[in-house]
């Protein structure tokens, strides 16, 4: 599957242009578009979702996944439509994208906005066409829409994974990125379309079970009624959790706004803001605490114990294994006790034996001989039985727990110096950073004085807003698990209940079907999960350290909660220094691999895919990217993040360049020309 053409009409700073792109072949994957920030490379990833999804693109979220914002459908038309375009007799815009699969033909999806005197947007066209294999072209209905995106191209919730802003995407991942695992391995698995299937099912049950109806139908609407109220308090936390989460963005934008400044104002520094410091001042505190409550746990725990000889192991492990041999033959035997009493008085209450007893010493000698049979059924002890107990002091849990702790035992010296080390390290580090911070401090001129003044009080409040809104969405993130944890037993006893009432009628028999292919679906998707998350975990482990300089990271472990471990050789977990680059760097090897387990074919659109990133980053990722001689790797690129020798390198692998040309047609408004061919001076393909 490729991208083969993208043409636009009156589309932002586009007056007319048409894309053409040709499909990967001979080695040549990769497609170069080069403009400078505000020439019009954002706006083909705009111009692609809703040339592609329409209104969908929002509904879905598409668009804030990919890393581009749009406050409602009709807002971002209204701004995109081409400034000069009424004034030269133009009502329309326009976009028509041509995708197509080898073995499919193509699809052509064209989108026409139009707009009144004022640019209001009050109308839209959807004209759908395929190509068959031979070249024959037909229209198609705009209800086969989804079907033909599934078919030819890709579904909106898809889409983030393969066309996206690599600067934004990253910073959104870091948002949330565990969130952001689940979210992207879910769609691309399809369980978005599952789950609408589960809720079909369900619904189908809910009207034949209610069809059924029955004595017990109040008893089980009852329960169906709390659970809705319970899951609809339930979505409406969801709902305040989402806005806090967006205060929570903003106010961390004003925060920054403040280091910025703050970092302009202070005296002999261009590398870092007083913030910045003050930042990583208190992670460097973290640090030592953890180092430190680390070493408190060697030596309270495995250090004392390694210092002992190992025969006094020995020798206590000895003595722990044979004081519980002996408390177990004792308990066996004071278990049975009582049945010894109930078998000897049975046997002397015995008809034949009540005369025999009589004779003289004749009970005194069965007595003797059942005791010394019942006792040679304990007796000898078992050989491995302690005489006597040293250890009374001790719990037979307890025995096991310190038994258990003797075998774990391996501290090396290696390990203690490596903590204490640690620590060390983390000590320094915040001594530095605290003389850095009262050097950053220091500035000159009272005016200057009374501004960082202003921003420091400022920055205060932003932290103090941040620290209450953090409070506030932990609180609500501890009721949302609550409330979600009523909600399932709720459901579980609606579920129970109601499968009581579905034997002996036609409407419950057709219920209960619906609800077993339900269930199936709940058993079904996380033995899915487990799967393809350890197929996941070892693709972004292979990619990411194909990707990244160092070599400290051996395996990537992503969890079903979608937390991402990254463990060193050891098994240790490490953690790598979280800059801007190297956050970007792991959320770019995460698409491969989802896209990856996954299996989707489809061309990989990228903004601005190498900003942040060092050289040696880059060139490994560019190697990637062109790794995959089937992919169609289309990228949209800043004139500072492929250099001449960067393009010299990659011309084997290069199908064709575009370069995006601005000129100002007056008051303030430009337009775009793409130049093909040409590539920042080069002469390109």
């Amino acid at each position: 599957m490729w991208l083969s053409s993208i043409g636009l009409k009156n589309f932002k700073s586009y007056r007319e242009q048409l894309f053409e792109f040709p499909p990967p072949q001979d080695g040549r994957n990769l497609i170069l578009v080069g403009g400078v920030n505000g020439h019009g490379k954002t706006t083909l990833l705009e111009a692609l979702y809703v040339g592609l999804y329409g209104e969908e693109a929002l509904n879905h979220k598409a668009l804030d996944r990919a890393g581009l914002k749009a406050k409602s459908y009709g807002h971002f038309l209204e701004t995109a439509f081409y400034k000069h375009a009424l004034r030269e007799g133009e009502d329309r815009m326009e976009v028509i994208i041509v995708f197509t699969r080898a073995d499919r033909g193509a699809l052509r999806v064209t989108r026409k906005w139009f707009f009144n005197s004022a640019r209001t947007f009050v109308d839209q066209k959807l004209i759908l066409q395929t190509c068959a294999p031979n070249g024959a072209w037909s229209n198609q209905l705009e209800g086969m829409l989804p079907e033909l995106l599934s078919s030819h191209a890709i579904p909106p919730w898809l889409a983030p994974f393969f066309f996206f802003d690599g600067e934004k995407i990253s910073a959104l991942a870091d948002e949330d990125r565990t969130g952001w695992i689940v979210s992207g391995l879910e769609n691309l698995l399809g369980v978005v379309l599952v789950r609408e299937l589960r809720q079909k099912l369900t619904d189908y049950s809910t009207k034949k079970m209610k069809d059924a109806g029955g004595v017990d139908e109040a008893r089980v609407d009852e329960l169906k009624t709390k659970r809705d109220q319970e899951a609809g308090e339930l979505e409406r936390l969801a709902t305040e959790m989402e806005g806090l989460q967006t205060r929570l963005t903003e106010v961390r934008k004003e925060r920054d706004l403040c280091t910025t400044l703050l970092g302009e104002l202070a005296q002999g520094s261009n590398a870092r803001t007083v913030a910045e410091i003050a930042e990583a001042r208190s992670r460097a505190d973290q640090e030592e605490k953890k180092a430190w409550e680390r070493l408190r746990e060697l030596l309270a725990g495995p250090l004392p114990l390694q210092l002992i000889r190992r025969s006094l192991h020995q020798s206590l492990e000895r003595s722990l294994v044979g004081e519980a041999s002996l408390s177990a033959w004792e308990q066996g035997r004071e278990k049975l006790q009582p049945r010894w009493e109930q078998f000897r008085d049975t046997f002397f209450s015995s008809d034949w034996l009540r005369v025999m007893v009589l004779l003289p010493g004749a009970r005194e000698s069965l007595e003797k001989t059942l005791a010394e049979a019942w006792d040679s059924l304990f007796n000898p002890r078992p050989a491995d039985c302690s005489d006597s107990v040293w250890h009374g002091y001790l719990q037979e849990q307890e025995r096991r727990k310190l038994v258990d702790m003797q075998h774990g035992v391996g501290l090396s010296a290696e390990t203690l110096r490596q903590t204490v080390a640690a620590h060390q390290q983390a000590e320094q580090e915040k001594w530095r950073l605290q003389q850095e911070l009262i050097r950053l401090q220091g500035v000159d001129g009272q005016d200057k004085a009374v501004e960082i003044e202003r921003l420091k009080n400022a920055l205060m409040s932003a932290q103090q807003a941040l620290g209450e809104l953090e409070r506030d969405l932990g609180s609500k993130e501890n009721t949302h698990k609550a409330l979600r944890a009523e909600v399932d037993n709720l459901s579980a006893t609606y579920e129970r209940e109601r499968k009581k009432l579905v034997e002996g009628h036609p409407e419950r028999i057709a219920a209960r079907e619906a609800e077993r292919v339900v269930d199936m679906i709940d058993d079904l998707l996380p033995a899915l999960f487990e799967i393809k998350l350890k197929a996941l975990s070892e693709s972004v482990t292979r990619i990411f350290r194909s990707l990244h300089s160092k070599d400290q990271v051996h395996r990537i472990r992503i969890e079903t909660n979608g937390q991402a471990r990254l463990l060193s050789v050891e098994g240790t977990e490490i953690t790598l220094a979280k800059s801007h680059g190297e956050s970007k760097l792991f959320v770019l090897a995460l698409v491969s691999a989802l896209a990856e387990v996954t299996g989707y074919r489809v061309p990989l659109i990228v903004d601005t895919p190498l900003t942040s990133l060092s050289a040696d980053h880059c060139r490994n990722l560019l190697d990637h990217w062109v790794g995959d001689k089937e992919r169609q790797v289309i990228l949209l690129a800043q004139d500072k993040e492929i250099d001449g020798e960067d393009y010299r390198r990659l011309e084997p692998f290069i199908a064709k360049t575009y370069l995006l040309k601005h000129r100002q047609m007056g008051h303030g408004v430009g337009q775009t020309e793409a130049v093909a061919g040409a590539f920042f001076g080069e002469q390109a393909r």
